[in-house]
């Protein structure tokens, strides 16, 4: 399907003076090339007209003589990858390589246009060298501008993954991230970190906490445990928030007495740690209780957690700022 493009017209002849802003017309005789550019037509953009469009063919480079355009992927009116404006050849890539154009155009105010149709930009090619190295420079230029701003897609891409999936908060990652890593260690992923142990915590009377010191002052123990449990860990190990006051650790290839040894220094380096308060003045410390679960053979990750979800609360239930292994009522 072809583009259809607002009413064309001749125009008044386009000046030595305009074309001298097309980097591609640096150093041409333009005197050899204008009966070519003088059969050219020009053509009106009002606001909001879609120059290209991906799915329909372009057979023309177009020189924006003045106005702006926008240059998007999604849709017209997606957040433009960049703007362009007078003195800018558009289109150009899709007449080189017969495919139609990889983005839409948009006119973001009235533009003026000339349409140098393809059989008229080969003709310039052959009548001028000069011209012919100016593209060359000049595509080359645009394709690592292209790179450029898939690398900063790319970047930004990371960026929000990360956000999505790192907790504001502590920093560490959160439970959208812990449950995609338990959909990954699914099956033989698994089998390859077995013994897997799984550490449950919650911050003792942490609501208590709160109430009597603040919620920025919670949110500083938070920080803290957080803080006190990524220096403890090795770097193959799993830790995640896992909401409020409880954070899960998941540690592969971690035999039960070396899990209960890891929760036990985790207890103890919290309980040692100060704690400060926004203005600087000392809070009480605080201590947390653990429950542990193993994933040695036909359990299931998730069923781990929901042992070590209940040996937490056994853990709670006798006195707190302990660590609890569960036990298997069978």
């Amino acid at each position: 399907m072809a583009e259809t493009l607002p009413q064309q017209h001749s125009g008044t002849p386009v000046s030595d003076a305009q074309l001298r802003q097309f980097r591609i017309f640096n150093d041409v005789d333009l005197n050899s090339i204008r009966p070519l550019l003088d059969s050219c037509p020009q053509i009106q953009l009002q606001t909001g007209d879609i120059l290209l469009r991906p799915e329909c063919v372009n057979d023309a480079m177009y020189l924006l003589l003045g106005g702006r355009v926008a240059v998007s992927l999604e849709s017209a009116g997606a957040t433009p990858l960049v703007e362009l404006g007078r003195g800018e050849c558009i289109g150009e890539m899709s007449v080189f390589d017969g495919h139609n154009p990889s983005a839409y155009v948009t006119a973001m105010e009235p533009c003026q246009v000339l349409v140098v149709e393809s059989r008229v930009l080969w003709q310039l090619i052959d009548h001028s060298h000069s011209l012919s190295r100016n593209l060359l420079y000049f595509l080359s230029n645009r394709l690592r501008s292209g790179n450029d701003i898939l690398a900063l897609s790319k970047s930004r891409e990371k960026a929000q993954e990360k956000a999505a999936n790192v907790d504001a908060l502590t920093g560490v990652n959160n439970r959208r991230w812990l449950q995609e890593v338990m959909d990954s260690l699914a099956g033989s992923g698994l089998r390859e970190k077995l013994p897997l142990a799984v550490l449950m915590l919650d911050v003792d009377h942490f609501k208590h906490f709160n109430d009597t010191y603040g919620h920025k002052s919670g949110d500083r123990v938070l920080q803290m445990v957080a803080r006190t449990m990524r220096r403890s860990l090795r770097p193959s190990d799993m830790l995640a928030r896992y909401g409020g006051e409880e954070f899960i650790i998941l540690l592969p290839t971690t035999p039960a007495r070396q899990a209960r040894a890891v929760a036990e220094r985790l207890r103890k380096s919290v309980a040692a740690c100060e704690v400060t308060a926004e203005q600087g003045q000392a809070l009480p410390s605080v201590t947390i209780s653990v429950g542990l679960a193993l994933v040695t053979g036909d359990e299931t990750i998730e069923q781990a957690v929901e042992a070590a979800d209940r040996a937490l609360y056994q853990a709670k239930h006798n006195g707190r700022n302990r660590v609890q292994v569960y036990q298997s009522e069978s």
